[in-house]
């Protein structure tokens, strides 16, 4: 009997493989081939799931956010007794500070780059954002005294300085070990949460902890 294949977890296969390719290679460098074999499969098997190399390419940005949705806990953010922390520890998982999260951010900002002059990756950059921020607001949403509005903004804030110090940290990697990151995303963020959050007092975290 043929071995019975699951469709969704080879095509995510072949977008973690693509992840890994694009962070090395680039956009332009990567070639169906070298994803094959980063995958572990054959040219025959990506082109089956994938009808075009852009195909593949937007698979592998399509994970990275949904490994930031699901992955990171955006979707299913607890409001526990500390959401200032927690926030703040959720903002730091999505930061460059291994890897294969500086790989996953190359990606991110190497499909940055092709949207500049690309409408249709700029309408498909602009939905991901949505769906990030209005997840934030989401879980930001249950702080007291935080009208939806707030939320939202205080989401874009965020997201913001994310990708300030992401975009940093993966082009200067030498000069942004994750202590510096983590260190320069609190003095951005940790007061606006607890602005967002009366009663609520930001940990005090040293450098070591950092």
């Amino acid at each position: 009997m043929p071995k019975q294949v699951d469709a969704d977890l080879q095509r995510r296969a072949i977008a973690e493989a693509a992840i890994r390719v694009i962070g090395d290679a680039g956009l332009d460098g990567t070639r169906l081939r070298d994803v094959a074999r980063a995958a572990q499969v054959t040219t025959g098997a990506v082109t089956h799931y994938f009808d075009s190399k852009d195909a593949v390419l937007l698979a592998a940005l399509e994970e990275i956010v949904r490994r930031i949705l699901d992955d990171k806990g955006i979707e299913a953010l607890p409001l526990t007794a500390r959401p200032v922390e927690a926030m703040f520890e959720l903002a730091c998982s999505i930061l460059p500070l291994d890897a294969d999260s500086r790989r996953e951010w190359r990606v991110w900002l190497a499909f940055w780059g092709r949207a500049i002059a690309d409408e249709r990756l700029r309408t498909i950059h602009r939905d991901y954002y949505a769906r990030i921020v209005g997840q934030l607001a989401e879980g930001l949403s249950g702080a007291p005294d935080l009208s939806p509005e707030d939320a939202n903004r205080l989401a874009d804030a965020i997201v913001a300085a994310v990708d300030g110090v992401g975009t940093r940290a993966t082009l200067e990697p030498e000069l942004w070990p994750p202590a510096r990151q983590r260190e320069t995303l609190s003095t951005l963020i940790l007061p606006l949460l607890v602005r967002g959050s009366p009663g609520q007092q930001p940990a005090r975290t040293s450098r070591k902890e950092l």
